[in-house]
């Protein structure tokens, strides 16, 4: 299948909390010539909510078999997505009497096992490759990063397409844009409490809140990431873990695509830099 053409699946998140995330990744992939194209009535991939893995496989498997019939690879920007798909690919492919009780539910379940599963992270680095991105890259972002990676990208190893325990594609991007990635290995793929925000938000806040002042402590100037859920309790939640603990944080939180857009010469508009709700005037200052 073409590397340079993908079908994209970009989440539920897209419309609604991660509206910035979508569009500066549409941004990126335009400016460097990778063509996206959507995938037509694509479904929930069950998200953290569904916990019976046959719901989650025959969810998938719908979102699976309309790429196939595109005949392109699935490239998804969001950490949950790649882990439901990714992990349904797997276990529809390597099991026939799986596929067949899924095709028994409805027709538009089929799936032959034809396609491969992506996350923005592994393309950008391993199929694009830093050389090409490099040689596009316009701008230096001059900012000091803690890259974060979230628990969901390197879990479980069998869909893992970085190390695991130390990822590092992250912060080989932040070093391409020109930013400094600081001392943050012990925390980059801790949870950031999101599963338990519906449940247990008092839990959910700590974590989040552990998250974040590592990241000031480290001496970053803004967090990058690659997963909405990780987006929603870092940004979008830090006015109220700041409210809950009495504490200022006042940390940027960017999606790795926003930042690589910045560094590509995009226009911070059409990167969704004004969506985030921690000010990222700072880290568009920062840009030379």
């Amino acid at each position: 299948m073409s590397e340079r053409k993908y079908a994209y699946y970009p989440g539920c998140p897209s419309g609604t909390t991660a509206m910035e995330q979508d569009m500066s990744m549409k941004a990126v992939f335009e400016k460097l010539g990778i063509e996206l194209e959507e995938m037509e009535d694509w479904n929930c991939c069950g998200a953290a909510e569904v916990e019976d893995p046959e719901i989650v496989y025959a969810l998938n498997a719908r979102n699976l078999a309309i790429a196939e019939k595109q005949g392109l690879n699935i490239v998804t920007p969001c950490s949950i997505c790649y882990y439901n798909l990714s992990r349904s690919n797997i276990a529809l492919k390597g099991d026939e009497e799986l596929r067949a009780r899924v095709r028994s539910i409805d027709a538009s379940l089929t799936y032959n096992g034809g396609v491969e599963v992506k996350h923005v992270l592994d393309v950008l680095v391993n199929d694009i490759g830093v050389e090409e991105l490099s040689s596009k890259v316009e701008k230096k972002v001059e900012a000091k990063v803690a890259p974060y990676y979230g628990c969901y990208i390197g879990r479980p190893p069998e869909t893992a397409f970085d190390d695991p325990d130390a990822p590092g594609l992250m912060d080989r991007l932040i070093e391409l844009t020109g930013g400094e990635v600081v001392p943050y290995n012990y925390t980059k793929t801790k949870c950031c409490g999101g599963p338990l925000m519906m449940t247990r938000q008092d839990i959910a806040f700590e974590m989040a809140r552990k998250v974040l002042e590592e990241a000031k402590n480290a001496g970053a100037d803004c967090i990058a990431l690659a997963c909405p859920l990780c987006g929603i309790m870092l940004d979008a939640k830090q006015p109220d873990i700041e409210e809950a603990f009495g504490i200022e944080i006042g940390m940027p939180v960017l999606y790795i695509t926003q930042l690589l857009g910045l560094a590509l010469g995009i226009d911070s508009g059409k990167l969704g830099l004004d969506k985030n709700i921690v000010d990222t005037k700072d880290i568009i200052g920062k840009v030379v």
